[in-house]
């Protein structure tokens, strides 16, 4: 048996946390992030809307959240661009904790969103800037953990 071990390349992981940060703050801020129907047909009262990071003060933390996600795809085009010279490894490091920050910043306005539409008593959903923050920041966060790791930062 030999000792040889398959072990993936460093770049790979900050590819795929380049693509899944893109992707996420793309997302975050030119989509919705969630919508509310409370119309009543019967009497004719239409209300409905959206939430997204456009949405006034209400918004901030939305947008917060994709430009962390587009400052943690920046940091993996450095570490691509100077693979032989990582930035100041404290940099990878901040990607970590920005991609957690917004993580916890959209399962937070998630749980506040879907409190407030069921009191309301109103019918809504979450839309893609939800989704693209969560699981883009998720798996960005996961794969700088990897890529770290593999690094032995």
């Amino acid at each position: 048996m030999s000792d040889e071990r398959n072990e993936i390349p460093t770049s790979t992981f900050f590819i795929g946390a380049f693509i899944t940060s893109a992707i996420g703050g793309i997302l975050l801020l030119a989509l919705d992030f969630g919508w509310w129907d409370g119309s009543n047909y019967y009497l004719g009262v239409y209300i409905y809307g959206w939430i997204g990071a456009w949405n006034g003060l209400i918004g901030i933390p939305i947008i917060i959240s994709g430009f962390l996600l587009l400052y943690c795809m920046g940091i993996s085009i450095l570490i691509l661009k100077f693979p032989e010279k990582i930035p100041d490894k404290k940099y990878v490091k901040y990607g970590l904790y920005a991609s957690i920050i917004v993580f916890i910043l959209s399962l937070i306005g998630g749980i506040i969103f879907a409190v407030e539409m069921t009191i309301e008593e109103a019918w809504w959903g979450f839309s893609a800037g939800f989704y693209g923050g969560i699981i883009g920041s998720l798996l960005t966060a996961i794969l700088y953990f990897l890529g770290m790791k593999n690094l032995e930062l």
